[in-house]
């Protein structure tokens, strides 16, 4: 599975490997948890949207990609300011449980996605299960204190920052 991430605001787009996918909360009370790297200062929480590609594609024009793709859910990305913009931390990725988006499209308020897929389709074949995530915001940033635990919560993802 690969992930294909479009930063708020730019025409460029990433892509990441799955280990940066959290795909079970690893507490008892429901939240995500979140170990940060050792000398990482900053965090940044982003919120982003995505889609789940059910159909494989290459080179998808723009007025076909709702025929790609039929889940989206919501997200939060930690990325940090020590790193290069590009570059995505294991385990930094929370994904809400997906949503089925409804009959066959295309799908209002999705134009977005379509533009994104065929973007990145011109460049890199998309296969079933891969994710595409666009950024919509960033939430706030973390400044990293030794011994710390912050929360973070959105769209009713909540992830316990320790470091």
């Amino acid at each position: 599975m690969n992930l294909f991430v479009l930063p708020y605001q730019s025409d460029n787009f990433y892509t990441c490997p799955d280990t940066a996918l959290v795909r079970e909360k690893d507490s008892p009370d429901g939240n995500f948890k979140y170990w940060v790297p050792d000398g990482i200062e900053t965090l940044r929480a982003i919120r982003f949207a995505y889609v789940r590609i059910d159909r494989a594609g290459k080179c998808i024009r723009e007025e076909y990609a709702h025929r790609h793709y039929k889940t989206c859910g919501w997200g939060v990305h930690l990325s940090t300011y020590d790193v290069n913009e590009g570059n995505t931390l294991d385990s930094s990725i929370f994904l809400s449980d997906p949503t089925t988006i409804g009959d066959n499209g295309p799908y209002e308020g999705f134009e977005a996605f379509d533009s994104a897929l065929e973007r990145v389709s011109k460049y890199m074949s998309l296969r079933s299960g891969d994710l595409v995530l666009l950024e919509l915001e960033d939430i706030e940033a973390y400044e990293i204190e030794p011994d710390r635990t912050q929360g973070l919560s959105c769209d009713q993802i909540k992830i316990d920052i320790i470091s």
